[in-house]
């Protein structure tokens, strides 16, 4: 057998364990992994010694902006920010400008990320104000649909029971995830910091998520819950748990910093659900990979201009970049022994596949596809001016990393080594990403 790339003699993990074996690549497929002196001929040979071969990353919850907001992001910047920091496949929110409530703009959205793509980029779509107006042909290039209770898509929009169970009715005659962010409306502008964390409180966070549970009830749907960010959440979803209807997902910032750890004079660590207290953190972090309450990590990449971040807190925007961040502060877990290799592979790689019923990725097996991450154990430190991202300003600026992701595949092809883009834009990856 003949392939087109063996990446030789890297670290992989098997059964839990690191061992040193060369993975062979043959058009967009991993052809098999292979002891060392048994690999095939090969057009191409990348020499893996003292680098981890890893699956790349799966993103579900990222804002790539692009259309009226590309001065924030677009999907070139987005999907190589996404590549430099080792993820392979990202899918991309609704509530751009103008919103994914029609067909037209979910055409618009995936013809900018063909030309503009370094890595796969799928899709999720809004529900118009009726949800009867749903245009159904949306749905063989979605992987879900999203709604935001604090903050609806459609104008006029309130999420009672009966709106979420007409949501809930379109996922579920869509066979596709509904996705929501747990948070509620806020009956006035906060005018302190105090009365921003009130407004966004964890109360009002375990309120929204028993509201959509509680609608649930007539529908086999499968509901998501983004960016878990407190503890009483994690348990009420411990205790409702149901793997094949209800999954979740919680963000780095959400385990590993905490409120307390920023001023808050500008929107530099503003985010929505805001940080909580370290106790949410650690609590989160234990849901993961102890409990299994949550199922998966996303970065929530969020980026915003510098202008607005740097504004007073109340006045900026919500939301960072974390394309480049989340492979390194979670490998470091791993590595100074916090995480297991088991549950990283798990919650970066397999589980979001499966969340979204994504096949043939996450896993570094022969078959799947050969979206693959080589990383090195290296002392480093974050720093947003390095960032890929149109937006360089991030909570974790300065935080000391032991992973530093040195190349990336995506699709069989090479698109990130040592620091640069081997590869142009929109001739490798999947655009949409598509369920079976």
């Amino acid at each position: 057998m003949s392939v087109d790339l063996v990446l030789r003699e890297g670290t992989i993990i098997q059964d839990g364990s690191e061992v040193i074996r060369s993975v062979a690549i043959k058009a967009n497929k991993i052809a098999g992994v292979f002891q060392l002196g048994s690999e095939p001929e090969a057009k191409e040979t990348i020499d893996c010694r003292g680098l981890y071969i890893l699956p790349g990353l799966i993103d579900i919850h990222v804002h790539l902006r692009d259309l009226e907001q590309s001065s924030k992001e677009d999907y070139e910047s987005g999907t190589m920010a996404a590549a430099a920091g080792g993820v392979t496949t990202v899918v991309d929110m609704p509530n751009s400008v103008p919103p994914v409530l029609t067909r037209q703009v979910l055409e618009d959205k995936i013809e900018r990320a063909l030309s503009k793509r370094f890595v796969n980029v799928g899709f999720y779509a809004g529900i118009p104000k009726k949800a009867e107006d749903f245009d159904v042909r949306m749905l063989p290039d979605i992987l879900g649909l999203k709604v935001y209770p604090h903050a609806p898509l459609a104008k006029g929009v309130k999420y009672n029971r009966n709106r979420i169970e007409d949501c809930f009715r379109l996922a579920d005659e869509g066979n596709v995830p509904l996705l929501f962010h747990p948070d509620l409306p806020a009956k006035e502008e906060p005018s302190s910091l105090e009365e921003f964390l009130q407004i966004h409180s964890c109360e009002a966070e375990a309120k929204a998520l028993n509201l959509f549970l509680d609608s649930k009830v007539k529908y086999e749907s499968r509901l998501h819950v983004c960016h878990v960010s407190c503890a009483g959440t994690a348990r009420a979803i411990l205790e409702r748990r149901a793997e094949a209807t209800l999954t979740a997902e919680v963000t780095p910032h959400h385990m590993f910093l905490a409120s307390g750890d920023f001023s808050h004079e500008d929107g530099t660590a503003k985010v929505l659900p805001p940080l909580r207290s370290p106790y949410d953190g650690q609590k989160l972090a234990g849901s993961l990979c102890l409990m299994c309450a949550i199922d998966c990590i996303a970065s929530d990449h969020a980026p915003h201009t510098s202008v607005e971040k740097q504004a007073p807190f109340l006045e900026a925007s919500s939301g960072f970049p974390g394309l480049e961040t989340t492979l390194p502060v979670v490998l470091t877990e791993v590595f100074e022994g916090r995480m297991s290799w088991v549950d990283y592979l798990r919650v970066c790689c397999s589980a979001p596949a499966s969340i979204l019923g994504i096949p043939n990725k996450g896993v570094l097996a022969k078959g799947y596809d050969a979206d693959i991450v080589l990383v090195r154990r290296e002392k480093w430190k974050i720093r947003g001016r390095d960032f890929h991202s149109k937006a360089k300003i991030t909570p974790f600026e300065g935080r000391d990393v032991l992973a530093r992701p040195v190349s990336t595949i995506v699709g069989g092809e090479i698109v990130f080594r040592d620091s640069g883009f081997v590869i142009g834009p929109g001739l490798t990856g999947r655009v949409p990403v598509r369920r079976p």
